[in-house]
């Protein structure tokens, strides 16, 4: 960084040095409020992993018993034609800058329409696996959240640190070397000075 050893560019390296700080501090409260809520949402991704093994837990033993009585076969042939349509509704919305989805809505209806041939234990499996799902879409989302901030907070880190390391001590080091050179003009012209006025005299 090459700067004028004059007060002008004093001047411009504290109006630098000024903005640099600030920016340093606006920063890491950003990456503050980003952890603390990178945190929150890995709180709420452990609760809701939780609760969608549970869920699926019990639909996949519904399911097994249902494969034990009616075979594989059969039970590949009744729900190959097993359709519904789940309604998500996402949008988007704003943490300190940082884009993420946010679902406002999951449909899907537990209810199904049984072959003559199913049992108790498949139409449980898929009742249960079809409640499991608004769960299973909301834990998706909130990984997709906790993958940004922490792409977010690595950035801001970056920034943080080159403010902190590097751009605020050079500034720092410029205006030490200009005031430094300011002052020994200062000294020359007074020495200066001195002479001429002891030659007039």
């Amino acid at each position: 960084m090459s700067v004028k050893p004059t007060r002008m560019g004093l001047l411009l390296t504290k109006k630098k040095l000024k903005l640099a700080s600030k920016g340093y501090k606006l920063l890491k409260e950003k990456r503050d409020a980003l952890v603390m809520e990178f945190f929150k949402v890995l709180k709420e991704i452990k609760a809701l992993r939780k609760d969608v093994a549970q869920n699926v837990s019990d639909a996949q033993k519904s399911l097994f018993r249902a494969q034990a009585a009616q075979g594989v076969a059969s039970i590949d042939r009744l729900t190959f034609g097993l359709s519904q349509e789940a309604h998500i509704e996402v949008k988007q919305r704003s943490i300190m800058g940082v884009k993420v989805p946010d679902i406002k809505k999951v449909e899907t209806s537990s209810e199904w329409f049984t072959a003559l041939d199913s049992s108790p234990e498949l139409d449980s499996s898929v009742v249960k696996y079809r409640e499991a799902f608004p769960s299973l879409i909301r834990l998706v989302e909130k990984q997709l959240v906790l993958q940004r901030l922490a792409d977010e907070i690595q950035k801001t880190k970056r920034k943080v640190n080159s403010l902190e390391y590097l751009i605020i001590p050079s500034l720092e080091g410029i205006k030490s070397m200009i005031n430094f050179k300011l002052e020994e003009r200062e000294r020359e012209d007074f020495t200066r000075l001195k002479k001429i006025k002891e030659k007039i005299k």
